[in-house]
């Protein structure tokens, strides 16, 4: 027997359709606080995107490996076959296989749900998909750290141990009453009335899974130096500093050019900028001024 939990992350429904001895509330407590009633009868509305767990699946002889990646939550290998894509993720032991259908909308997979770590292997499959989904309802999943700071949302970018996380915490010591609203993968939609950047139940290593969103007001792209520094961009620039932070799979050309129109647009309507700085209040304090003054 299965379990229906629905969830409304960054406005979109995502449901999965889990077995029914699985303990979500221990499972994916990240999840927590994006529960919706989605699955009432009166609600009528079908899921963005819909995740259902199987007893059986076999990835098919001739599917054709794309890539490889290694990261916090384990290696993940995407594959193609037929149209469709497949995901295998393997975290500390833990295996899953995961197939997918062609517009992204639905996905089948199957995991071990009684191994200990079964939640997190859950919990990066699904955001594997959902950074594919919000593509086709404009917006980006963005590998980045964000606050909160007078209402307003700024995205600090950055490569692996650049110090996103930091520069975040020392906005949060620099400017009372800043708030964190997700230290790893924001989503980010650009609505009728301009960006907002969500809170989602990805975080990496930082429990701040926040059902909040606010206006994004600057975007900024961090790197380490002797100094403290801050560079406006546009135009080319300014897409070229903040490409590398979203994600997509590149190999879907489909999905890479919705990437590419979205991101366009986004980089029209937002600040974005480059910062060289020191792990310093000083920093926090230059890149505000920075953000403030184009």
């Amino acid at each position: 027997m299965f379990a229906s939990h629905s969830y409304l992350v960054a406005g979109l429904r995502l449901k999965l359709l889990l077995p029914a001895g699985f303990d979500v509330s221990r499972g994916l407590p990240n999840f927590r606080d994006f529960a919706s009633d989605a699955d009432a009868p009166a609600s009528g509305r079908d899921p963005a995107l819909l995740l259902q767990w199987v007893e059986d699946l076999t990835l098919p002889s001739g599917a054709e490996t794309l890539f490889s990646e290694e990261s916090d939550m384990g290696r993940t290998t995407y594959f193609s076959c037929g149209g469709e894509s497949w995901f295998s993720l393997d975290f500390i032991g833990c295996k899953a296989l995961m197939r997918v259908s062609e517009d992204y909308r639905k996905a089948v997979f199957t995991v071990d749900t009684s191994a200990p770590t079964a939640g997190v292997v859950i919990s990066s499959l699904s955001r594997a998909l959902f950074a594919q989904i919000v593509l086709l309802h404009d917006g980006i999943s963005v590998h980045s750290s964000c606050v909160v700071r007078d209402r307003k949302a700024y995205m600090f970018l950055g490569r692996s141990g650049t110090g996103k996380s930091t520069h975040s915490r020392l906005w949060i010591e620099a400017f009372p009453g800043t708030e964190l609203l997700n230290d790893d993968n924001p989503a980010v939609r650009i609505l009728p009335d301009g960006p907002r950047v969500f809170g989602t139940p990805w975080s990496g290593k930082t429990d701040c899974w926040r059902n909040l969103s606010a206006p994004l007001c600057g975007i900024v792209r961090l790197r380490q130096a002797p100094f403290d520094s801050f560079e406006p961009l546009d135009g080319i620039q300014a897409f070229s500093e903040v490409y590398p932070g979203c994600s997509v799979l590149r190999s879907d050309a489909f999905l890479h050019e919705r990437l590419c129109d979205n991101l366009e647009m986004l980089c029209s309507l937002v600040k974005v900028g480059r910062m060289a700085c020191l792990p310093d209040l000083e920093a926090a304090r230059i890149c505000a001024a920075g953000i403030a003054t184009f």
